[in-house]
This record gives C-alpha cells, sequence and structure tokens, in this order.
C-alpha cells in the first residue's frame, strides 16, 4: 500500500479557481490523469503491472472527488485485495481493469477487477478512478502480455483478429481478444493479400457497417503483401468491421491490433 497525496474536490456553483491544491467551484471529472504511465514489472512482468501517476482523479459512490498525487504502486494479481485482484481467484484469456482507490485518511492502493465499471472497493477505501487495463494471454492465458500505457494510449503484443478474410461485405470481427470494453480507438496493421499476377488491391477497415471507413489500396507487379498500419476510432465495443474489394486483385486481408486508446 503507497501513502500519497490526496486532496478533496470542493464542488460549488459559480466561477471555478485553485487555492491550496483543491479544486473549488468546479466540476472535476472522474478518470483525469496527468502523467499516468502502466507497464510491466520489470522483475514479475508475468503477474505485475507498476502504476504511476503526478495525478488522477478519484469518485466515490456520490460523486465527491479526491485529487490524489505522486501515485506510485506495485499491482499483484497473485494476491486479493488492496494492489492485488478485488475478489475470487485469476482466470485466464481475462481482461483485468487497473483502478486506483483511495482512503479519506490519504492511503492510496490500486486493485484489479475483471469490471471495467463496478469493481470490488475493499473495506474503508471509499474513492476510485479507472487507470487502464491488461490482457491475461501468455502462458495458457495465466500471465499478461506486455503493455506500456503512457497517458491514454497503450501498446500491447500484436493480436492477428482475422487472417486472410476474404469476405466482400461488411463483416465484424470480434476484437475482445485484442481490445477491452473500453478502447475507444483501435491501432495496428492491415495486409492485403494480392492474387498471382498482381495488380490493384483494395480493401476496407470500418468502425461499423456504414461509418467511419478507412480505405486501404495498392498495386504490386507480382503476387504478395501490401501491409499498411491504421488507426481507426471504436463505435460497438470490441468490434471493427472489414471487407475487401472484390472488383479488385485483394484475395484475403489480415488485420492485426498493437495498440488502442481509452
Amino acid at each position: 500500500m503507497s501513502n500519497g497525496n490526496i486532496s478533496p474536490v470542493i464542488k460549488k456553483r459559480g466561477i471555478g479557481s485553485l487555492r491550496k491544491n483543491k479544486l473549488i467551484d468546479c466540476l472535476p471529472v472522474r478518470d483525469t490523469s496527468r502523467g499516468l504511465i502502466i507497464t510491466n514489472n520489470p522483475q514479475n512482468p508475468a503477474h505485475q503491472v507498476d502504476v504511476t501517476a503526478k495525478e488522477i482523479i478519484l469518485q466515490d459512490d456520490n460523486f465527491n472527488s479526491f485529487r490524489v498525487t505522486e501515485v506510485d504502486l506495485t499491482l499483484d494479481i497473485t494476491t486479493n485485495g488492496a494492489n492485488g485482484l478485488d475478489s475470487g481467484t485469476e482466470s485466464n484469456y481475462r481482461w483485468y481493469y487497473v483502478w486506483i482507490i483511495a482512503k479519506t485518511d490519504g492511503s492510496i492502493a490500486g486493485i484489479f477487477s475483471s469490471s471495467s465499471d463496478n469493481p470490488t472497493i475493499p473495506a474503508n477505501y471509499v474513492y476510485r478512478g479507472f487507470a487502464g487495463a491488461v490482457h491475461n494471454c501468455r502462458n495458457s492465458g495465466y500471465d499478461f502480455g506486455p503493455i506500456k500505457q503512457v497517458g491514454n494510449t497503450v501498446a500491447r503484443n500484436a493480436v492477428a483478429v482475422i487472417n486472410s478474410g476474404t469476405a466482400t461485405i461488411p463483416t465484424s470481427m470480434n476484437c475482445s481478444g485484442a481490445l477491452p470494453e473500453k478502447a475507444v480507438i483501435a491501432m495496428g496493421d492491415i495486409t492485403l493479400n494480392i492474387a498471382s499476377g498482381g495488380g490493384r488491391g483494395a480493401g476496407w477497415l470500418r468502425s461499423a457497417p456504414d461509418q467511419g471507413c478507412v480505405e486501404f489500396a495498392g498495386y504490386l507487379d507480382a503476387q504478395g503483401r501490401l501491409t499498411v498500419p491504421f488507426c481507426i476510432p471504436i463505435i460497438e465495443t470490441q468490434t471493427l468491421f472489414f471487407n475487401r474489394d472484390s472488383s479488385s486483385h485483394a484475395e484475403s486481408i489480415t488485420i492485426s491490433i498493437s495498440g488502442y486508446g481509452f
């Protein structure tokens, strides 16, 4: 458990002002952070993550806010309670969401939870704020995959969400193995597999069947692959859509996700 700096945020009507580290006359937003970094612990990367931040805004169940500063924590999913798993036992191939929690006396800790909205808070902790997520996806799904989160942007190990897809109409992809529930942006690579003889290949990655479309096209003189990066908003939780241009020489499409944003 870590004792950091913590200060109440007082909400009143009127013009906002700042006095003695307290936000007054304003409505702070929970989960807002500055200098947030989440990464695998160097000594125990399979079951621990390190969380640091200059400041994070937390709230209690009545929407009263607290600002915690100089956060420096190590969370271990093999334990329960503060700085561990909120309840139950670790499961394989599951997303665990990282929450920062605090007591009114200034004690700060973190927890892993399978809930992205309503974690189980240990006794005497009343404030919470969402920080990030980590995926159990290695060693039969019981070890964390590599992760580096800076602010709201996350780099992770690349995960193929479609291999050699041939759909010619917008088709959904279940991206739950690559994207956590709260992700609003996906980043990665799309590969057009060009047929024998070469030619122009084209395909689309979409946020929804009829919107958020990104077109990918290119030309090869012979059979081969064209790979380009993408960054696209997420409209439907953990879901994207793709299709190839049936009139082009793209035989299939492969899509991998290697990052996301909250």
